[in-house]
């Protein structure tokens, strides 16, 4: 099983392909874009607030979870749709300005690290893993998880 490398692609060069890619394997060229377009995907459904749009992108199975910032991890898709219809019903959906993403993950399994930008009114940053499965050549989200990040840390060793 051919594992994807880890590297860091900046949201602001969304065209251009990671280095690291190999570009001569057709197949990894497709898992990658379809990777990338599934967990963009998730962003333009929770900014548009589409349910059924959710509901195609996650695997509709027990196995799946998810951990909105401040709340208690919720596990199945019936529990996790019930989470996004309460915040779809909100006075101001989220924007978000996706930064510092990193893929890892093989042919089946991947998980993303991503740097979520809340705009608006609830302007915020968190840190946040979206992991992908693959089923019928489908990239399908089974598990998500977000985490305020704290200001100005630092993380030197002196």
């Amino acid at each position: 099983m051919k594992a994807f490398q880890c590297f860091h692609w900046k949201a602001s060069v969304r065209l251009a392909l990671p280095d690291r890619l190999d570009r001569s394997d057709s197949s990894e060229m497709t898992d990658f874009l379809t990777l990338e377009q599934a967990n963009s995907s998730f962003y333009e459904l929770f900014e548009t607030s589409d349910i059924e749009g959710m509901a195609d992108l996650w695997a509709n199975t027990d196995e799946s979870w998810c951990t909105h910032p401040g709340w208690p991890t919720i596990f199945g898709w019936d529990q996790i749709r019930v989470s996004f219809e309460q915040i779809f019903s909100g006075p101001e959906l989220p924007q978000f300005l996706i930064s510092n993403i990193r893929y890892h993950g093989d042919e089946q399994t991947a998980w993303i690290f991503v740097e979520e930008n809340l705009l608006g009114s609830s302007l915020s940053a968190v840190a946040a893993v979206n992991v992908f499965k693959k089923s019928h050549e489908i990239w399908n989200m089974v598990g998500h998880q977000a985490a305020p990040l704290i200001p100005d840390l630092n993380l030197d060793s002196d």
